[in-house]
């Protein structure tokens, strides 16, 4: 069965014609385009030290002469839409800086090599915020630096997360002891916001739930896995009305 690119191929009009030359041009320019881009990054990186694999990758590839399916023209263009089938190279990737960070392999915490944009300028110059901090363009070895001092940090926070998940741990055995009544005791994130909303963060915490929808959070120091409360919401206490409160005060104060 023919689709209707294929029966249009037969029956083109000078407009669709033109329509597709300017496709295919259009699709050659950004394909060599990308393909000198990845050339290009990938020979002045080696050329100032960086290796490929540990600090970038090339994942540029291309294959040429694919049959593809396309819609062309519509309300923005000089010609109604229509489909038709065109062989072009087909193209993905391109060249990636590399660095370290603390990632989670099989249920395992360990250091994963991360990819990140980066680009260069007219003076030789590469931009990389992730790694610089800032949009500020540096020279090639400043920033061969700096990923090599990050990729060390990385280490010690590896360090710092295994001693914090061991400390979480820890804390869970305690609380599912202390509370054998709750239907969970589970390590989760709280959104804390601050007065400043750009210095807001998330923060670690366990929280043991109960069955009437009450629930305990608990806050556990990192470093030396002290448990301190940090929420209690009870459920029966935050359900009284004003006048429940007063008389359960009057109750209490007539008991003295």
């Amino acid at each position: 069965m023919k689709t209707e690119g294929q029966q249009l191929e037969m029956f083109l009009t000078v407009e669709q014609e033109q329509t597709i030359e300017r496709y295919l041009n259009n699709h050659d320019f950004h394909f060599r385009n990308q393909k000198g881009d990845a050339e290009k990054k990938s020979q002045f990186l080696l050329e100032n030290g960086f290796i490929e694999g540990e600090h970038f990758e090339n994942t540029f590839t291309f294959e040429e002469n694919v049959t593809e399916t396309v819609s062309l023209g519509g309300r923005w263009y000089d010609v109604e839409e229509f489909e038709t089938e065109l062989n072009v190279t087909k193209y993905q990737g391109g060249v990636f800086l590399l660095h370290d960070a603390v990632g989670e392999v099989d249920g395992e915490r360990q250091i994963v090599k991360k990819s990140t944009w980066f680009s260069l300028t007219s003076e030789g110059k590469i931009e990389c915020s992730s790694i610089v901090g800032s949009y500020r363009s540096v020279k090639p070895a400043t920033l061969l630096r700096k990923l090599v001092e990050q990729n060390e940090a990385v280490k010690d926070h590896l360090v710092l997360a295994n001693r914090k998940d061991n400390h979480f741990n820890s804390a869970l055995v305690t609380l599912k002891l202390e509370f054998p009544n709750a239907v969970s005791v589970e390590r989760g994130s709280e959104w804390v916001r601050t007065s400043n909303w750009k210095n807001s963060y998330t923060t670690d915490v366990i929280t043991v739930a109960f069955e009437d929808g009450s629930y305990i959070q608990y806050d556990v120091n990192s470093f030396s896995g002290e448990i301190k409360i940090r929420k209690v919401f009870d459920k029966v206490v935050e359900s009284l009305t004003s006048q429940d409160k007063v008389n359960n005060l009057k109750d209490r104060l007539a008991k003295v």
